[in-house]
């Protein structure tokens, strides 16, 4: 009896998990971008902030040496002209940011 209760439920399992849209597990994407701008690299915690903010923005890391910001997050939500639009964004009265495409 108990054998035939733990079939059931493992049957169970595999029917739903093939049911399941596929969307609801998305794969990560990575993007890099140059920065530029006027003293940007002063004002990278501004940057990581607004970048937060993007949807499916889950990681972000520099490199300084380079001048290149890597974003990480989900494939299905994370755009690349929404990440350039919002490091556009990111200004004060004398520095300014700009994102430009590595491709």
């Amino acid at each position: 009896m108990m054998s035939s209760i733990r079939t059931i439920v493992a049957v169970l399992a595999v029917g739903a998990s093939l049911i399941l849209p596929a969307a609801a597990v998305s794969a990560p994407q990575k993007l890099t971008l140059k920065l530029g701008g006027q003293y940007c690299n002063f004002y990278l915690d501004d940057v990581t902030k607004a970048l937060m903010g993007v949807p499916g923005v889950r990681h972000v890391s520099y490199n300084k040496a380079q001048d290149q910001v890597t974003v990480q997050g989900d494939a299905a939500t994370l755009k690349e002209s929404s990440v350039i639009r919002t490091i556009d964004g990111v200004k004060g009265s004398s520095w300014f940011c700009k994102a430009h495409p590595m491709h």
